[in-house]
């Protein structure tokens, strides 16, 4: 859902559900309590596979660093060995 970069954390929707509790106040006249996404470490977040032949397209896998042909290193799928493109 959003990056936290200066901390090195990500929050991801359905992920790290925590329980605040809410004072009484004029938009919550009895209090109570809500459910709120709070962020994890970003190295415990996995990519997922953008080739549609992979056995684990659109799931989470494990990522290994090659030699591309124009000689720089990128991140590929563990299982299929398909670049992983960088988001932005």
């Amino acid at each position: 859902m959003r990056a936290v970069p200066v901390e090195g954390r990500v929050v991801v929707e359905g992920v790290n559900l925590v329980w605040k509790h809410l004072r009484r106040s004029r938009e919550h006249p009895a209090g109570g309590r809500i459910q709120v996404e709070v962020p994890i470490d970003a190295s415990n977040v996995m990519l997922i596979c953008p080739n549609r032949e992979c056995v684990s397209h659109d799931k989470p896998v494990r990522t290994r660093k090659a030699v591309g042909q124009d000689g720089r290193k990128v991140r590929v799928c563990a299982k299929c060995r398909a670049a992983i493109p960088r988001s932005e």
